[in-house]
């Protein structure tokens, strides 16, 4: 299914536009007609269209880098400021004031000075893609629409907040593990190319016969100096060759699919990502945000090419007459708990709050995987890494040992 990007009429005279999923241009246009429309423009949507991701990433560059948890914390403390009736200029103003991060700050001072000359705050964040994400400034739109703002913005702010904190529990679950490979492989390559060639060269000027071992170990570290610049050549050809997948939508399909196939990661990647998915839907939709649209954004916001054309297939099926659960149930992707839980939110009118509880579920699922890898992974990778180079060194110093031998016979022989 591919994605469309439509402007119609409606029987009003109104002006209307979305986007929707359909075989091909043509078969969108039917499914406008049907719903009464008079279709001026359609336009195929392969991601975000190339102009606008390079205008997001120039403005990302010129404006510089602002954390998502600074965001989280402004969206925190805005909803405290106007949930207690202060002004939203003000509020935006006062923030700016004691916000730490300069280009942060320089933003909402921007944002306000927009608000002040008559744009909506929507549309004043939109003009700074690198700091508000597609999603915020959707749903700050919807709470103007609404009239809910101060409602979206509470949404909103326990949305980034429990992102960011899951992000951070899978960072500090990674940052030993990380740690200990890095030096590791440090410790391996100072090994391999400068303790045992100066040992080699040692044993070299002594002419003695070598045990196997050290043999072994001489050599694999002459093979890997010499040529050092394969593995090196090899990492920057996979780099580039990533890049350039990352940079289409069947490139970024392939590379997502075997992702989700790696054994043990790939299972907790897949909660992960059907979190995310989840818990961005379920603040969309309790939002008031039509499903279609909140569908688009979670699948874009999931991260996962194969999640994201499964958000395709769901609203595709969903604008022809389909429930959301069986929607949900054909496209293979998602386990069976989700869907018994969208169909149970579909007929108590509950969706909103079912996806969120399914999204805390499966982020439980994920902290609990990721604890249990990391107590097993730490031991062993501190045993088989340091295993390694016990033996390194074990087989460069058996020479010493044979020699102190032989010295001793010698020794004795003599007297």
């Amino acid at each position: 299914m591919t994605r469309f990007e439509y402007v119609a009429k409606s029987t009003s005279g109104a002006r209307r536009s979305n986007f929707l999923y359909a075989e091909s241009a043509a078969a969108a246009a039917d499914i406008l007609h049907r719903d009464g429309l008079v279709v001026l423009s359609i336009r195929e949507m392969t991601g975000r269209p190339a102009r606008e991701r390079t205008k997001s990433q120039t403005k990302r560059f010129l404006e510089g880098h602002v954390p998502a948890g600074s965001v989280a914390l402004f969206t925190k403390q805005l909803t405290s400021m106007l949930n207690a009736g202060l002004p939203l200029t003000r509020a935006l103003h006062g923030l700016a004031r004691d916000e730490a991060n300069r280009t942060l700050s320089d933003v909402l001072v921007r944002v306000a000075s927009s608000i002040e000359g008559g744009e909506t705050m929507s549309l004043a964040m939109s003009r700074h893609p690198g700091v508000f994400p597609r999603i915020y400034i959707s749903m700050i739109k919807s709470g103007e629409q609404s009239g809910k703002l101060v409602t979206i913005m509470r949404h909103l702010s326990r949305y980034m907040d429990r992102t960011e904190a899951v992000k951070r529990k899978v960072r500090s679950a990674m940052t030993y593990p990380t740690f200990v490979v890095g030096f590791s492989v440090l410790a391996s390559s100072v090994l391999f190319l400068k303790i045992v060639p100066m040992m080699a060269g040692i044993y070299g000027k002594l002419d003695a016969e070598l045990p196997m071992p050290t043999q072994i170990v001489i050599t694999a570290s002459s093979i890997v100096g010499r040529y050092i610049w394969v593995p090196i050549a090899l990492i920057i050809a996979l780099i580039v060759a990533w890049r350039v997948m990352m940079k289409n939508s069947a490139g970024r399909y392939i590379l997502d699919s075997f992702k989700l196939r790696v054994p043990i990661f790939g299972r907790i990647l897949k909660k992960v990502v059907i979190a995310k998915f989840l818990r961005t839907l379920g603040v969309l939709v309790e939002s008031g945000l039509p499903v279609l649209d909140a569908l688009e954004l979670a699948g874009g916001s999931a991260g996962n090419e194969m999640v994201f054309r499964a958000s395709g297939k769901i609203g595709t099926m969903v604008s022809h007459g389909s429930s959301l659960s069986k929607s949900f149930a054909g496209t293979g992707v998602f386990p069976e708990i989700v869907v018994q839980m969208v169909s149970t939110g579909e007929e108590t009118g509950t969706l909103g709050e079912m996806l969120a509880n399914l999204s805390d579920y499966y982020d439980e699922q994920v902290g609990t995987s990721i604890e249990g890898l990391s107590s097993i992974l730490e031991p062993l990778l501190i045993v088989l890494i340091g295993g390694i180079i016990a033996l390194m060194l074990v087989a460069m110093f058996l020479p010493v040992f044979h020699l102190g031998g032989a010295i001793r016979k010698g020794m004795i022989r003599s007297g």
